[in-house]
């Protein structure tokens, strides 16, 4: 049953177990934050940091799998929750790219357990666990492939191109901050790995706008090119 969803009968016990089932599931959450990398998560300690029995566990999932299928949802619809905001276009160019990039850092970083879990963890191989991903990260990529063909419109340009451009930049932010926690480089914090793929997905953006003959200023506000193109059609 996906979080939030109520019993068939709905009401008063609808609510108290879609309330029940978000508890156990923060609670997972919480535990699997504070394991080390690869580390078994037993339902037990799960119960233990909800407050409940172990077999109340089982009364609101189905069983173990079911119940990993539903952390990993739950995991994702939270980290989606603050990301999408701020998928913007706000401030200049460069501050549109930094501000989601960051976000992103920043809130991996606060929990890189539940990261590596959501990837590796169990149940990520199978079919349902590949598709939420994948499908989470596809969403994204749509919505920022959107944002740059309206930047690009702005700019009197149009390449259908940019959609297979967005899945590629959310692939290579994924990738570098995945490699970033697997090897924790010195020198390498969550501020500055924001600012070197900031840094990358502009050369990308500034690189295919000059081969087509389009100069762009980083500092541009966004406003600004939205006007200009009000005033020109």
């Amino acid at each position: 049953m996906a979080v939030g969803a109520t019993d068939a009968g709905g009401g008063r016990w609808g609510d108290h177990n879609a309330e029940r089932r978000r508890q156990i599931l923060e609670a997972a959450i919480a535990v699997i934050g504070e394991s080390p990398p690869g580390a078994d998560i037993p339902v037990q300690l799960i119960a233990d940091r909800a407050g409940v029995k172990r077999s109340v566990i089982y009364r609101h999932f189905a069983d173990r799998q079911d119940l990993d299928h539903r952390i990993r949802e739950f995991a994702v619809q939270q980290a989606t929750a603050q990301l999408v905001p701020a998928l913007s276009l706000e401030g200049s160019l460069e501050d549109a790219i930094f501000h989601v990039v960051d976000t992103y850092v920043r809130m991996v970083a606060a929990n890189p357990r539940m990261h590596e879990w959501i990837e590796r963890g169990p149940g990520s191989e199978a079919p349902s666990g590949q598709a939420l991903v994948a499908g989470t990260k596809a969403a994204i990529a749509t919505q920022l492939g959107e944002m740059v063909t309206l930047v690009a419109a702005m700019l009197g340009q149009s390449d259908p191109a940019i959609d297979s451009g967005a899945f590629g930049v959310v692939s290579m932010v994924d990738g570098m901050v995945t490699r970033w926690l697997d090897t924790s480089p010195s020198g390498l914090d969550a501020a500055r790995l924001a600012d070197l793929l900031t840094s990358s997905i502009w050369y990308l953006i500034d690189g295919h706008a000059r081969a087509r003959g389009v100069v762009l200023d980083p500092k541009a506000q966004i406003a600004d090119l939205l006007g200009a193109a009000s005033n020109r059609g």
